[in-house]
């Protein structure tokens, strides 16, 4: 019988793909009776679970640290709402997310993207996490809420901190508790000079700042709040997705070479990178309204893990799931959620990744990774390479 639990070694430090192949073929409703805590493996189960707040609800958090561990403060943001407030809320910044203002980010990103290749391109090799993805994504993020670009490093530092882990300790450390406790108070910093100067606000906090959700105008604790979750979301998990999809498309030569002679595959691409490494393995809600899901009833009170890493390599959904093919263009995928919580940045992740790889292709189409060099990270919640050493 298969055993499950999302800080178990062969999960952390191993594969955990086998693991979650066999939770969904045998017990794909997996209690873990030390957290209370449901685990939904399958597809179609979390499609249904993830827009039902008739069952479930996002005000105990979403996060393995809130519903899990319960080490992090909840967050004052969006992110823990349900609707209708949390629509009213998303919708006031939700402009900024759109493809029309994502268009007008492209033309800040695109020379920043190029300048970073330049930086490397004589060398003859890089890290693609770390002298690439990473600092597209920070700028990215950065760009989107109207914090400085001088804040790169510093913003990078305390996201990858955040998600530092400890061997024999689970969730957040002491060490990675302080690095948010910084990013937080810099932001705040940041959001008391610009309530100074608000002519000098952009972004994210411009909008914020000159407008209000039914005469509720969000004060500086939240407005930081709401910022760090930005951040955070916009600057860990794309140098993931991007990494790996970098890295399929080294393993695969033949669908390499086809995407850099039509580039007008660079979204495909990205998108099966996602599916098939998809960097957040779960998220969830806390029930509260008793529901069954294949024969096992959740009660009112208890947690439940959406994995999304297992659902998008669920064989019930994808054919071949565990193969990377460029073109498979799924019907559906869940690499940024379901519902009213679907990830808010995918339209920046999108036009980010779409970018990179374009410039990738174009000008190092042929480089190498270092793989026995290459370093992945040790967490229960978000997956993926920290560095990915590669010669062109």
């Amino acid at each position: 019988m298969v055993e499950y639990n999302p800080f178990m070694d062969e999960v952390l430090y191993g594969d955990p793909y086998p693991v979650y192949a066999r939770m969904r073929g045998e017990d794909p409703v997996y209690y873990v009776e030390e957290y209370d805590a449901w685990f939904l493996s399958r597809f179609e189960d979390i499609w249904r679970a993830g827009p039902d707040f008739t069952h479930f609800s996002a005000q105990e958090g979403t996060t393995p640290n809130h519903l899990l561990t319960k080490d992090t403060p909840l967050n004052l943001s969006f992110a823990s709402m349900d609707p209708p407030q949390h629509s009213k809320y998303r919708a006031q910044v939700a402009g900024l997310f759109k493809p029309g203002a994502v268009a007008r980010i492209e033309q800040e990103m695109r020379p920043i993207v190029k300048g970073l290749v330049d930086a490397v391109i004589e060398r003859g090799e890089c890290d693609l996490v770390q002298d690439l993805a990473a600092r597209v994504s920070v700028r990215g993020a950065l760009s989107v809420i109207g914090l400085p670009l001088d804040l790169a490093e510093r913003a990078s530092g305390w996201v990858n901190g955040i998600f530092a882990r400890e061997d024999g300790h689970r969730g957040a450390t002491p060490a990675s508790m302080e690095g948010a406790k910084d990013m937080f108070f810099t932001v705040l910093d940041r959001v008391k000079e610009l309530r100074k100067s608000p002519e000098k606000a952009t972004g994210l906090l411009e909008r914020v700042m000159n407008s209000d959700v039914d005469g509720d105008k969000m004060d500086d604790f939240r407005l930081a709040s709401l910022c760090c979750v930005v951040l955070i979301g916009g600057t860990d998990t794309l140098p993931k997705a991007l990494a790996a999809t970098l890295y399929r498309l080294w393993q695969n030569p033949d669908q390499r070479r086809e995407l850099a002679g039509d580039l007008s595959l660079v979204q495909d691409a990205f998108l099966e990178g996602l599916r098939l490494d998809t960097p957040t393995q779960h998220l969830g809600r806390t029930v509260t309204k008793e529901v069954e899901f294949r024969g096992k009833v959740l009660k009112p009170g208890q947690k439940c893990m959406f994995m999304w890493a297992s659902a998008n390599r669920d064989e019930n959904e994808f054919d071949a799931p565990d193969t990377y093919l460029m073109k498979r263009r799924p019907p559906r995928m869940l690499a940024f959620g379901h519902g009213v919580h679907m990830c808010l940045g995918k339209h920046v992740a999108l036009m980010e990744a779409r970018i990179t790889l374009e410039e990738v292709m174009r000008r190092l189409p042929e480089y190498e990774i270092d793989e026995a060099n290459a370093v992945r990270n040790r967490t229960e919640f978000v997956r993926g390479w920290l560095s990915l050493p590669a010669r062109f």
